[in-house]
């Protein structure tokens, strides 16, 4: 099968088995960036494709529409945190995995120390927005990337150049804790940023934001809600302020 009869068959099984974005792109795109630092939870240096694969030819970016607020849900157990969205993302992901490797190629699911936000934008899939998330023109800030390495021979996607942020500043206004910078997130201020083990500890024993960020706890309950005893709602105060993807959204 010719390389654009191959990724127009992935693509339309993409899309049909839970994806509402789908886009490709170079391993050398992405590998032509010079080494940064990945922050939050992980805190390890990015790799290169070629650290995952020995003859890497390309990278299926997918996007899925974060549609509910439970998309956001993070859920304490046995002192750890479960994302049950991400793990059907997973799910998805892995079908269009299978569906490659049943033709014979190698996949690797999800690399993760190559820049997810920055693979999305060169496969065309949206822009950075000041708020440090991908924002896509339907919908917005609201979707989360997958990703599959590949040695199958797709065909590139344009990279998404348009500033779809322009003068906005409304993320950075509605960040409850100053966090944001136009295109930068400091992880120290953003309610996200705080690690999964501390966090776990804050849900099980229900214990004052306080007692890990000069913080007031009357913000954490306002921007972290919990759902149940033992879950909460991820902060989404930049993304409800975008003006993007809120009619999709139902905001």
């Amino acid at each position: 099968m010719n390389p654009e009869a191959l990724t127009k068959e992935i693509k339309e099984y993409a899309l049909s088995h839970g994806a509402e974005l789908v886009g490709v792109l170079s391993p050398e795109s992405i590998d032509a960036f010079p080494e940064y630092w990945i922050g939050w939870q992980v805190k390890q240096k990015s790799k290169k494709t070629t650290d995952y694969m020995d003859n890497p030819k390309s990278i299926l970016m997918l996007g899925y529409h974060a549609f509910d607020d439970i998309h956001e849900a993070q859920i304490a157990h046995n002192g750890e945190i479960e994302y049950p969205v991400y793990e059907r993302m997973r799910l998805y992901t892995r079908r269009v995995m299978r569906q490659l490797e049943s033709k014979g190629y190698t996949c690797i699911v999800y690399p993760f120390n190559l820049s997810q936000k920055k693979m999305a934008q060169l496969a065309g899939l949206g822009s950075m927005g000041k708020n440090s998330l991908i924002i896509n023109p339907e919908y917005g800030p609201w979707i989360r990337l997958q990703s599959i390495l590949t040695d199958a021979p797709l065909v590139p996607d344009k990279e998404y150049t348009k500033d779809l942020c322009g003068d906005c500043t409304r993320c950075i206004d509605a960040c409850p804790t100053g966090a944001l910078s136009p295109y930068v997130v400091d992880p120290e201020k953003c309610l996200i940023g705080i690690s999964e083990k501390e966090l776990a500890q804050l849900i099980g024993q229900d214990l004052p934001f306080t007692d890990f960020r000069d913080t007031p706890n009357e913000v954490f309950k306002k921007y972290m809600p919990r759902f149940t005893t033992n879950s909460v709602l991820m902060c989404t105060a930049c993304q409800r302020a975008c003006p993007y993807g809120k009619e999709k959204r139902g905001l």
